[in-house]
């Protein structure tokens, strides 16, 4: 009787131990942010998002997502130093801007990234801090989505350090 009690014992440690890794491994998909971003997923995946080339203006933030087509990092003219660099800077990285001719309602405001890169917003001339950000690596629609408290009038999203010559984007203001 023993020995059948331990091979039992034996075989549901053996799939504790065995399932561990995957569950280490799991880091919430697309759900594991500090604030939610169900609206961006759904402008994401929307059929009528915005296309834009590096240096479009936009009246004030568009209430949908804007695939932006940046340029070589090399020939993009950024209004402003970025505030840093990713943890990865790729090896042919592309840059561009979007402007927003007005801000109306000053307060904090999300901008949202489809894959890495580096975002900045700025006003008169300097980027503005960022007041927080999240990131998710496991989810296909958004990789990362940073705060900012931006005044009223004009601003310029600027991004940096993007792998890909396109990026999905969205701003919009912080719920």
């Amino acid at each position: 009787m023993q020995p059948r009690f331990a091979r039992i014992a034996l075989t549901a440690c053996a799939a504790v131990l065995v399932s561990l890794p995957a569950v280490a491994a799991e880091t919430g998909g697309c759900s594991a942010v500090a604030w939610p971003l169900d609206i961006e997923q759904t402008w994401f995946a929307a059929h009528e998002i915005a296309r834009a080339q590096s240096g479009a203006s936009f009246p004030g933030p568009p209430e949908k997502g804007i695939e932006v087509t940046l340029l070589p990092a090399a020939r993009a003219q950024l209004p402003a130093k970025p505030s840093g660099e990713p943890k990865s800077k790729p090896a042919d990285a592309y840059a561009g801007i979007v402007t927003l001719a007005a801000v109306e309602k000053p307060g904090l405001y999300q901008v949202t990234l489809s894959g890495p890169g580096w975002i900045d917003v700025v006003q008169n001339g300097a980027a503005l801090d960022d007041v927080e950000h999240t990131g998710i690596k496991d989810c296909d629609a958004i990789r990362k989505s940073v705060r900012f408290e931006i005044g009223a009038g004009p601003a310029v999203l600027q991004f940096s350090s993007v792998p890909s010559p396109t990026i999905l984007i969205a701003i919009r203001k912080a719920p």
